[in-house]
């Protein structure tokens, strides 16, 4: 008997619904889903127990039948029972909506801005180091016209 549920909910198959502020954008059959939530990756197979997360940022991966879809999810909520799951989100992409082009551009725009941010922080610690050497070298010297020891402390 309980091989025989095994084997119903192993030919089982999950809905996901894919909802954005537009309307129902994606519906398909899925044996098994991958995403990202914001505290890790969550994979469900049929007959997984009720539950809700949060959605973070990155990739939907959608087995069925022995092949892969990936979509681009940002943010979210996901709801899950038994075999559907409905995943609501303001930007979910298929592959063929994404401008490759524009999303390397902005890849290279963020990448360049954070070498720039990098490059100010070293510059002020640099400033920093340099600062409290110039107060050593004049305090040093303060030390010798002073007539101080030559205990270090």
């Amino acid at each position: 008997m309980a091989a025989e549920q095994n084997n119903a909910v192993n030919k089982q198959k999950l809905t996901l619904n894919i909802t954005t502020p537009r309307g129902l954008k994606f519906v398909e059959q899925a044996d098994m889903i991958i995403m990202r939530c914001t505290d890790g990756d969550l994979g469900v197979l049929p007959g997984h127990a009720p539950v809700s997360a949060v959605l973070g940022d990155g990739i939907l991966r959608i087995f069925n039948d022995g092949s892969v879809k990936k979509l681009a999810v940002f943010g979210g909520i996901v709801e899950i029972n038994n075999t559907t799951v409905n995943l609501f989100s303001t930007i979910a992409q298929r592959p063929e909506e994404i401008d490759r082009e524009r999303a390397e551009a902005d890849f290279r725009r963020a990448e360049e801005t954070l070498i720039e941010q990098l490059e100010e922080q070293d510059i002020r610690r640099l400033r920093v180091l340099m600062h409290r050497a110039l107060v050593r070298l004049e305090v040093s010297s303060h030390a010798e016209e002073a007539g101080y020891g030559s205990d270090s402390g």
